[in-house]
C-alpha cells in the first residue's frame, strides 16, 4: 500500500498549488471535510497530514489531538493565521498567515525529508535528543560536508552515518565501514589505502583501499580516536589534496568521497594529551553530531524495546506482545552502559528464551533485574522547582516522583481495605497480605491539595506531552496509564 500525504483544505487554490509539490514516492489525497481526512488516515499509511487551520471553526487542540493518535504517526504541517503555540509543534511545522506557495512546497518536501529517515534509518525515538538527531540529519545529508558523530559505544554511530549517505546525493553510490580500531598499523594503511602485489609477506595481489573503493560514495571510519599519529599525518594528506598512493605502489590515485567518521573518545581531550592532530580534528568535525546516551534518554527505552521485540517476531516466527509493567520498570531503572545495542541483544534473548506473550522480569537477565552490581536505583526525588521546566525536563527524576506516588498510593489502598476488612488498623498490622493486583492509574499523594507529589504528576504529564508532540495516545503509553486516566488527570488539573 502507498504511503499518503493528506491534504484537508476546502481552499481551491491550495489544491491546485498541491498537485505541484514534489512528493516522490507519496501519494496525494484531498479532502474538504475532518471525518473523510480522517477516515482516509485511520486506513492508510499517512507520512504527512497537512491541514488548513485558517477557516476552521472548531477546537484546533481537538482536532490536532486527533490527528496525533492516527496509528501511522504522520508528520503534521498546519496552515494558521493566529498563534498557534498551545498546540505543541515546532516552528517549521506551522505556515502562518498568508500562503506562500514556494515557502509552503518546501515545507511540505523537508517533512517528507524527516519521515523518510524516521522509516528507513533504524532510528527509534520521541525524545528530544532523537527529534533533534533527526532534523540535523535532515539539514546535513544533502550537504558534501565532513560529518564527525560522537557517543559512547552502542548509541548508534554507524546508523547514523548510513542514514546521513541514504540521503545525500551520493545514495546511489558505494558506502564503506572499516573500524580503525580493529586493525593494526601496518594493517590499517593497506586497508585505508590499498597495496601492490609484492609489497610485504602476503601481498600476493594486488588490493584496493577504502578510498578506492568508496570513490564516489561515502567513507566511514569508525572509531577515528584509535588511529596511531603516523597515521594520520596520511590522512590529513588524503583530505587535504584527495591524492594517496598504495602501500608499495608509486602511481598517485586520487579519490572523491564524502567523509564520515566517529569516535567513543573525547578528542579534545586526546588534543590535550598529543594523541589526536588537532589540524585534523577540525577538517574532520566541520559538523559535529553528539549522540547522548542511552540513561540520558530514558523516555526511548520502551520504545525501542517494543521496536526490537517486534523485530525479533519478524526473524523469528514469534508472537510475543510486549512486557509486564514491573519488567518495564526495571528496564528503566538500568543504566544501559552498552546503551542501545545492549538493550538490542536483551530483547532478543528474552523473546527467544521467554514464555508467554508478555515477557516479565524473570525473562530479564540477572543484571537487569537487579540481582547484578550494574543495577542502579532510580534516584530519590529532591527538592526542586518543577513548574516552568525547572526539573521537570528531567524525564528520570519525572518518571521517580511518579513511580513513589504510585507506590505510596497503592499501600494506602491496601492498607484502607485491610481496615475495612478487619475493623482495626490494629488487626490489620498482623493481617495476610491480600492477593497482588495490578495497579490501574498513578495517583498522587495529598488529594486536591496540590501536594509535592501531585505537582510533580502534573509536571510529568506536561513534559511527556511536550516530548511526545501533544500525543495522548503515546504520551498515556509513556506514563504507564490508560488514555482514560490521562484524560481524567489532563481534566482536573486544567490542562484538556
Amino acid at each position: 500500500m502507498a504511503q499518503m500525504v493528506i491534504l484537508l483544505t476546502d481552499d481551491p487554490q491550495l489544491r491546485s498549488w498541491a498537485l505541484q509539490w514534489d512528493l516522490g514516492e507519496f501519494e496525494l489525497a484531498v479532502f474538504d471535510e475532518l471525518p473523510a481526512g480522517l477516515a482516509a488516515a485511520r486506513d492508510n499509511e499517512v507520512a504527512l497530514f497537512v491541514w488548513d487551520a485558517r477557516s476552521y471553526a472548531g477546537t484546533a487542540e481537538g482536532v490536532m489531538r486527533r490527528i496525533r493518535e492516527l496509528p501511522s504517526a504522520p508528520e503534521i504541517l498546519v496552515l494558521a493565521r493566529g498563534d498557534v503555540s498551545d498546540l505543541g509543534l515546532p516552528r517549521e511545522n506551522v505556515h502562518q498567515g498568508e500562503v506562500r506557495p514556494k515557502v509552503l512546497a518546501e515545507q511540505v518536501e523537508r517533512l517528507l525529508r524527516l519521515h523518510r529517515i524516521r522509516l528507513n534509518s533504524g532510528i527509534v525515538g520521541q525524545s528530544p535528543a532523537i527529534h533533534e538527531l533527526i532534523s540535523t540529519i535532515a539539514q546535513v545529508a544533502p550537504l558534501d560536508v565532513p560529518v564527525l558523530v560522537q557517543g559512547e559505544s552502542g548509541t548508534g554511530k554507524e546508523l547514523v552515518a548510513r542514514a546521513l549517505h541514504a540521503h545525500s546525493r551520493r545514495a546511489d553510490r558505494p558506502f564503506v565501514s572499516v573500524n580503525v580500531g580493529s586493525l593494526t598499523e601496518s594493517l590499517l594503511a593497506s586497508e585505508l589505502f590499498g597495496h601492490e602485489k609484492g609489497a610485504f609477506t602476503g601481498a600476493v595481489e594486488q588490493h584496493a583501499g577504502v578510498f578506492e573503493r568508496a570513490k564516489g560514495g561515502t567513507l566511514f571510519l569508525d572509531e577515528i580516536g584509535e588511529m596511531p599519529l603516523s597515521m594520520q599525518v596520511n590522512l590529513l594528506r588524503v583530505l587535504e589534496t584527495g591524492e594517496f598512493t598504495r602501500v608499495g605502489g608509486r602511481t598517485t590515485l586520487t579519490t572523491d568521497i564524502r567523509l564520515i567518521t566517529a569516535t567513543h573518545r573525547h578528542l579534545e581531550e586526546e588534543i590535550r594529551r598529543g594523541a589526536f592532530r588537532g589540524d585534523l580534528y577540525y577538517r574532520l568535525k566541520v559538523v559535529k553530531i553528539e549522540l547522548p546516551p542511552l540513561r540520558k534518554r530514558v523516555e526511548d527505552i520502551l520504545l525501542l524495546a517494543q521496536y526490537f521485540l517486534a523485530q525479533a517476531n519478524r526473524k523469528h516466527g514469534l508472537d510475543r506482545k510486549g512486557f509486564t509493567r514491573e519488567a518495564s520498570e526495571r528496564m528503566l531503572r538500568y543504566p544501559w552502559p552498552g546503551n542501545v545495542r545492549e538493550l538490542r541483544n536483551v530483547v532478543q534473548s528474552m523473546a527467544v528464551l521467554g514464555s508467554g506473550p508478555y515477557l516479565d522480569v524473570e525473562d530479564l537477565p540477572p543484571e537487569v533485574r537487579g540481582e547484578g552490581e550494574t543495577q542502579r536505583p532510580l534516584p530519590m526525588p529532591f527538592a526542586a522547582d518543577l513548574g516552568a521546566g525547572g526539573g521537570a525536563g528531567d524525564p528520570l527524576l519525572a518518571h521517580t516522583l511518579l513511580s513513589l506516588a504510585s507506590d505510596v498510593r497503592e499501600i494506602l489502598r491496601r492498607l484502607e481495605r485491610l481496615e475495612s476488612r478487619l475493623g482495626t488498623a490494629e488487626a490489620a498490622h498482623d493481617a495476610p497480605w491480600p492477593e497482588e493486583t495490578p495497579v490501574a492509574e498513578v495517583t498522587p499523594v495529598g488529594g486536591e491539595g496540590g501536594g509535592e507529589l501531585e505537582n510533580a504528576e502534573k509536571a510529568m504529564i506536561q513534559s511527556c506531552l511536550r516530548q511526545n508532540g501533544g500525543n495522548r495516545r503515546r504520551t498515556a503509553q509513556q506514563l504507564g496509564i490508560s488514555e482514560r486516566t490521562l484524560y481524567r488527570k489532563l481534566k482536573r488539573y486544567g490542562m484538556h
